[in-house]
């Protein structure tokens, strides 16, 4: 005896819909001040290490090419230059791809031993107290290592 055609019911209630959407966005809300927080802080690590990597290069080509390479402040850009006929040739150019980071730049001539004229300490920062700024420390003898900002170089 079957009374009617009774079927179940399938799907969510438009209540249980609303309060999901409600949840989902404060969560949205609590999770955005962190994200941006962590891409400012990629962009900040992204840049000491591209600014290590030229360095890095810099010494690498002084003594592959058994001669002084200059690294040269122009700007906002750190130029890896070598001495030719006629004037200098630019083989590397580092430029921060994002304009709320800076780096103390300094001129610079690695000899072909791969040791430097002065010793190098370069901050690598973007003004903002909630992100971990770095240091990019080179000695004489042309080790270089990043270290937070509150290291000293010695």
């Amino acid at each position: 005896m079957t009374a009617g055609n009774k079927q179940k019911s399938r799907g969510f209630t438009m209540i249980e819909l609303l309060i999901t959407l409600g949840l989902v966005s404060i969560l949205a809300m609590l999770a955005a001040p962190s994200f941006a927080q962590f891409i400012k802080q990629e962009r900040l690590t992204k840049t000491a290490n591209q600014l290590n990597a030229v360095y890095r290069y810099a010494r690498s080509e002084a003594v592959k090419r058994a001669q002084t390479v200059i690294l040269t402040k122009q700007d906002t850009s750190w130029l890896v230059e070598i001495e030719v006929a006629g004037g200098r040739e630019t083989l590397r150019q580092f430029d921060s791809n994002y304009p709320t980071v800076n780096a103390e730049l300094v001129n610079r001539m690695i000899r072909s031993t791969g040791e430097l004229n002065l010793q190098s300490n370069i901050l690598i920062s973007d003004n903002d107290t909630n992100t971990d700024d770095y240091r990019l420390c080179i000695l004489r003898s042309g080790q270089s290592w990043l270290g937070k900002a509150e290291e000293n170089c010695a």
